[in-house]
């Protein structure tokens, strides 16, 4: 089955930048530091299979 990808998601370099503070964070929530790595993979046009499998979540 071929993977699944989406188009990259567009975002401004202020919200790739918020995006990378937020995934790099140690303070925030695990799941908004999951979800920030997830949308910086997205912005960069990565497989939506391949984004769940880096931030080791289920792809559903």
């Amino acid at each position: 089955m071929p993977i699944k990808t989406a188009p990259a998601l567009p975002v401004s370099s202020e919200q790739r930048a918020g995006l990378a503070r937020m995934a790099r964070s140690s303070t925030l929530p695990h799941r908004a530091v999951i979800q920030a790595r997830g949308l910086l993979l997205a912005a960069d046009g990565v497989a939506n299979q391949e984004i769940a499998r880096r931030c080791e979540v289920d792809s559903d």
